[in-house]
C-alpha cells in the first residue's frame, strides 16, 4: 500500500526508522508495516502524521506534498527561538529572489 511507501520516504528525510516512529507514535511494534496489507485506523495514522510533520491526507492520498513540507517546516520552526526563526526567515526571502531573478 502506498501509505507505507510515503511513511518510509518521509522517514528517510528525518532520518528515523519505522520502531522510532511507532515508539514516538504509541503505536504498538509492527503495526507500522502491516499497513502494508491493511488500512490503518485514523487515529493511528493521525499519530504518525504529526510525529512525521504530515497531514493525513498526504499520507492515505499522497496529495498536497507541498503543504506537507510547508507544515512540517512550521511545526519544526516553532521549537526554534525568535532569532533562529527571523534568520530561517531571511534566508527564504533570499532564495525567493534568487528564483525571481
Amino acid at each position: 500500500m502506498e501509505i507505507l511507501n510515503r511513511i518510509q520516504a518521509l522517514l528517510r528525510e528525518k532520518g528515523m526508522t519505522i520502531a522510532e516512529l511507532e515508539r514516538k507514535a504509541n503505536i504498538g511494534n509492527g503495526v507500522i508495516r502491516r499497513w502494508n496489507n491493511s488500512v490503518p485506523t485514523a487515529d493511528k495514522l493521525q499519530r504518525v502524521a504529526e510525529v512525521l510533520g504530515t497531514t493525513i491526507d498526504y499520507l492515505f492520498n499522497g496529495e498536497n506534498e507541498a503543504d506537507s513540507k510547508a507544515l512540517f517546516i512550521g511545526r519544526e520552526a516553532s521549537e526554534l527561538t525568535d532569532e533562529q526563526r527571523e534568520i530561517i526567515t531571511s534566508m527564504i526571502r533570499q532564495m525567493k529572489a534568487k528564483n525571481q531573478n
